[in-house]
Formats: structure tokens, C-alpha cells, sequence
């Protein structure tokens, strides 16, 4: 019987290959989904910013599988993730709040569940208790969850549109890209004058869309969310 500390070997060794999907696929087929979930939990600290990305997708493969096969054990993962982005937890949170967006942006049923709560995270609620993570880090995560669910989920990352509009005006170049590859696939044509506004920043940022790390301008993010909303 293999160890958890080989299963995370074997993990790490899958999320850093070329081929990085199929050799995941592969441990998908010989160990259960309960035991892949401590070594990506794990792969989301790597020092390795793509093996961070990968096991960040491989989230999304790992829970949905669970759903299938056992919905109360994927759930009391979600409560794990929770918990992480919970002050009280004292734990690092780094990656947790885009491996949410990744299981909400491929699982219909985790989105149905937790969808409203992972846009709590980059909602700021001044009349009562909230979850917004204020760390810059941790709210690039967040936004970040909230564009990838917006992909495939859009009527539920749609709630967060005034949200998103107004991170197209916040200081860090990473997050108002990454709220305009939001707004382009919402489509959100209250976003249009603003992201205009940002079609000309030539800031350059790393974005990991379409399954990969992408070096972009935020103008050119803006641009590419005007022509989605326009229908170019």
C-alpha cells in the first residue's frame, strides 16, 4: 500500500511534467480521489508557480470525481477550504481561494453549494459580518476564483458584476486584469466606459487562463473583454 508521502511524490512529479494532465489522469485511475487531496493541498505552497496552477486544476478533476462518487466527502473539502480562508484558522491560504473557483467553475453542484460563498470573499460589506479577504495576495485569489467561475457559471459570478467593476479602478495591475477577463465572459456591458479606460495600460501581468500561465498586458485584457461583450 503506497504512503501519503509517496502518493505526494507522485503528485508533485505529475503536476511539474510536460504531459502534466494525463500523468494526473493516470493517479486519478490508481488512487482514491480522498487520498489526492492532501498532496494538492500540499502542491498549492510548491515553491513552483505553475505546479501551484496545475494542482489548482487538478482540484477541480479531483472534487468533481468525489461528487460523483461520494458528495459528503467532497463536501467536508469544501469546509476544509473554508476553513483555510478563515482568520481564525491560522493557516496559509495561499492558492485556496482558486482552487474554489476551479471546482465551482467545472462542478455544478459544488457551484450550486458554495458559488454565493466564494464571492463572499471579494465582496466588502460595510453594514455586517463578511468574509473579504483585505490580504492583496489572498484577494487576487478571490477575484481570480470569481473570473473562473464566470466562464462557465455566469449567472452566479454575475451577482458580483458591481464587485468586479470597481476592481477595474484598484491599484494592483493583477487584479484588474484578471476582473477584466471576468467582465469579458459576464459580457457586462455596464463595465464598457471603464474598461476602455484601461485598453492603452501596457502593465504586464501573468494570468493563468485556458489551463496556462500567459504573460499579457491589462490593456490587452481589457481589450479582449470588450470584444466578448461586443461579439467580435
Amino acid at each position: 500500500m503506497a504512503t501519503g508521502r509517496k502518493i505526494k511524490a507522485e503528485v508533485m512529479a505529475a503536476l511539474v511534467n510536460d504531459n502534466w494532465e494525463s500523468k494526473f489522469d493516470e493517479l486519478m485511475e490508481k488512487y482514491s480521489m480522498q487520498n489526492l487531496v492532501s498532496p494538492l493541498f500540499a502542491s498549492l505552497c510548491a515553491t513552483t508557480v505553475i505546479v501551484r496552477w496545475h494542482g489548482i486544476t487538478c482540484f477541480g478533476k479531483v472534487i468533481s470525481r468525489m461528487v460523483e462518487e461520494d458528495t459528503p466527502k467532497a463536501r467536508i473539502v469544501m469546509r476544509r477550504i473554508m476553513w483555510m480562508l478563515n482568520e481564525e484558522s491560522g493557516g496559509c491560504a495561499w492558492g485556496v481561494p482558486e482552487a474554489m473557483g476551479e471546482i465551482a467553475a467545472v462542478n455544478d453542484q459544488m457551484a450550486a453549494e458554495y458559488g454565493k460563498i466564494l464571492l463572499s470573499y471579494s465582496h466588502e460589506d460595510e453594514e455586517g459580518p463578511e468574509n473579504y479577504l483585505e490580504f492583496p495576495t489572498l484577494l487576487r485569489g478571490a477575484v481570480w476564483g470569481v473570473a473562473r467561475m464566470a466562464q462557465t457559471r455566469q449567472k452566479i459570478a454575475a451577482q458580483a458584476t458591481d464587485d468586479l467593476i470597481r476592481f477595474l479602478s484598484y491599484p494592483d495591475p493583477v487584479i484588474q486584469g484578471t476582473a477584466c477577463w471576468a467582465l469579458g465572459a459576464l459580457k457586462s456591458t455596464e463595465s464598457v466606459k471603464k474598461l476602455e479606460a484601461l485598453v492603452d495600460n501596457d502593465t504586464v501581468i501573468d494570468i493563468y487562463k485556458d489551463s496556462s500561465l500567459q504573460s499579457v498586458t491589462v490593456g490587452r485584457l481589457a481589450q479582449e473583454a470588450l470584444d466578448k461583450i461586443s461579439g467580435i
